[in-house]
Parts: structure tokens; C-alpha cells; sequence
């Protein structure tokens, strides 16, 4: 008997669990599968769960498709509870020495946070579900930015693997001390503050090229002068 989506989504209610997380990722493997299929697919194994299950559905993505937002935006409509942005997924990769396929177990590096970042900040305000930012948050600065681009919550691991448990209650002190700085007594007091939805510059977080880091190089390089 093979369990679908669904019966394990009902079996893992029934433990007491709080809320469930999707991890959705196709590999594509055939040149015939479309990808209009990979996501219909994906938005009706996550409809069939939510009906299903009566506790909080979070939804873990991969950031490779085509439109990335309006992917979401199904989601989001067929009923997700949170999203989770975005999973890091192990990669193939080769030994030559012994000539043998092998998968190395990578931890997330420093500043992988960026394009949740970005995503956040298109997303605020846009979804009725909430947004979790992943991948590569090392310091206290690193909430700070997501919060400011508009995420709901972050979810940490390899700094927490890297710097043990401890890690957690001094980043927790560093960003309490940081809003009492800024005169902040709540996390929604700062975040979506910027956010797409809360810039001048709409395309902010459209920005994906070198051309407009060449316009203003001057600026660029009393920031980051060269050596």
C-alpha cells in the first residue's frame, strides 16, 4: 500500500503535531513533462491537504520556477497557511579520484539568505499566507534585513549545527539590544519597512544585473573603496 500526501499528512495530525511542512520539489527527468504540469500538480497536492488536515499548512519551496510569484500566489489561494523560503537541496556531485557519483553533505554558507530576502520583499503584503525566510542566516544582522524586507519568521540550522544551540539566545540578546537602539518595542514596528510595497524605487527587488551598479559606480566605491 502506498500512502499518499494526504494519508500521511492525516497519520502525522493524529501524533498532535501543531502544523504540518510540504517540501515540494520535481526533478525533472523527462524532456515530454511540461511545466505547467510539475506545478498543477504541486498546487493539488497541497489544495487535497489542506481540505484534509484541520492544523496549519506551511509549504517549503524551491526557487526555480518560471514565475516564482505567481507560483505562490496559486498556492496561496489553495489555501497554504505559510511559506517557506526557499529549501536547500543537495546537489549531485563527483569524486574523481575514485571516479564515483557521491552527494556531500554542504551546510548553508553566509549571506544564502539574499534571495529569500528578495522574495520577502516582493511578497509582503501580497499573500494572505505568512512568509518564513531559510538558508544561510548567520547573525542577528541577517533577521534584521529579512524582518525589514518583510518576513514573518526565519527558519535557522546550519548556524545553529555550526555554533551549537547557544547561538540562538545571544543572536536573541543582539537583536533585542538593536530595537531598543532604534526605539523598537515590537518586531512589527520595522518589518515591511523595506519592503517593495514601502519603497520609492519599485524595482528594487527586480534588480538582478550589473548595469546599474556601473551607473552609479562613484557611489559604489566610496562605499566599498578599492584597496
Amino acid at each position: 500500500y502506498e500512502l499518499t500526501w494526504v494519508d500521511y499528512a492525516k497519520e502525522l495530525e493524529q501524533t498532535g503535531i501543531d502544523a504540518l511542512e510540504i517540501n515540494l520539489f520535481a526533478i525533472p527527468g523527462y524532456f515530454e513533462t511540461e511545466g505547467r504540469k510539475i506545478e498543477d500538480r504541486q498546487v493539488q497536492i497541497v489544495q487535497s491537504v489542506r481540505k484534509a488536515v484541520k492544523i496549519p499548512v506551511s509549504v517549503k519551496l524551491s526557487p526555480f520556477y518560471t514565475n516564482t510569484l505567481n507560483f505562490i500566489k496559486k498556492l496561496d489561494e489553495a489555501g497554504a497557511d505559510g511559506f517557506v523560503l526557499f529549501n536547500r537541496f543537495f546537489q549531485p556531485d563527483i569524486h574523481i579520484g575514485e571516479e564515483l557519483f557521491y552527494f556531500p553533505w554542504d551546510l548553508s554558507k553566509e549571506n544564502d539568505y539574499q534571495l529569500a530576502l528578495r522574495y520577502s520583499g516582493l511578497l509582503y503584503q501580497n499573500t494572505e499566507a505568512s512568509i518564513c525566510a531559510s538558508r544561510g542566516i548567520y547573525r542577528y544582522e541577517d533577521i534584521i534585513k529579512l524582518i525589514l524586507a518583510g518576513t514573518d519568521t526565519v527558519q535557522i540550522v546550519s548556524a545553529v549545527y555550526k555554533n551549537q544551540p547557544s547561538w540562538v539566545t545571544s543572536t536573541l540578546h543582539h537583536l533585542s539590544d538593536w530595537m531598543n537602539e532604534k526605539g523598537y518595542t515590537k518586531l512589527n514596528d520595522f518589518r515591511g519597512k523595506l519592503s517593495r510595497k514601502n519603497l520609492k524605487d519599485p524595482f528594487a527587488y527586480q534588480r538582478a544585473q550589473y548595469i546599474d551598479i556601473l551607473m552609479k559606480s562613484e557611489e559604489v566605491f566610496k562605499k566599498y573603496p578599492m584597496k
